[in-house]
């Protein structure tokens, strides 16, 4: 059976990937290398979930390797949390910001202008200030607002020097994509020991209905 649903490379070998890849991107901005900029963008290629399946028991594939989850100890849907319980799980969803962030700070040490910088920090301080401070169900009734917000916040910067329009045409681009994918779908945490695996779906309920051995509606 496979589900409308990719994981999130949020532990195990998914998460060290991606934590490589994103590594090497930031030391090769450090000593400008095309070669291991190459490398991180091909590990966190590697990582990226691709979808979710049962056979034989839960299966999440990711781009080249699976990983089988034994018996699920907790299941839960990002989009019922209170405001606050959601930082708890964020971590898989605060990594590619970090990075970026991180990336930035590198160029900024080599000379690029705060100007041109100022507006990507402010967009991305934005968008996962709103996921980590308000309720997912809250930030889905008001989705048009949810996903303008970060945009408008860094506009004005972007107006005042547009020498940092290329970049951030990127960086609104790639944010607008991420937050849209959290919002249109369901974030769903399976707790398998001391380890949790971040998915997100289309239709949670059906997943979660399979995983608890409960009876479905067509």
């Amino acid at each position: 059976m496979k589900f409308d649903c990719f994981p999130f490379p949020s532990a195990g070998k998914p998460l060290v990937l991606r934590v490589s890849g994103w590594l090497l991107v930031v030391v090769s901005l450090t000593v400008e290398s095309v070669k291991l900029f190459l490398s991180g963008i091909a590990f966190i290629i590697a990582s990226t979930g691709r979808d979710v399946v049962i056979d034989g028991g839960l299966v999440l594939r990711y781009a080249l390797f699976k990983i089988r989850v034994p018996d699920v100890d907790e299941i839960l849907c990002l989009s019922e949390l209170e405001r606050g319980r959601l930082v708890r799980w964020a971590t898989p969803l605060i990594l590619e910001p970090f990075f970026l962030v991180l990336s930035l700070l590198v160029l900024l040490k080599r000379g690029v202008e705060v100007s041109i910088l100022l507006p990507a920090f402010l967009y991305w301080i934005a968008m996962y200030s709103e996921i980590t401070l308000f309720p997912l169900k809250v930030l889905k009734e008001r989705f048009g607002l949810s996903v303008l917000l970060p945009l408008l916040v860094s506009l004005p910067f972007v107006l005042v020097n547009r020498e940092a329009l290329p970049a951030m045409l990127f960086v609104w681009g790639a944010g607008t994509l991420s937050l849209m994918n959290l919002l249109l779908r369901d974030g769903v945490v399976i707790r398998v020991g001391r380890r949790s695996y971040l998915l997100l779906c289309g239709d949670s309920r059906k997943l979660m209905g399979v995983l608890a051995n409960a009876p479905q509606d067509d």
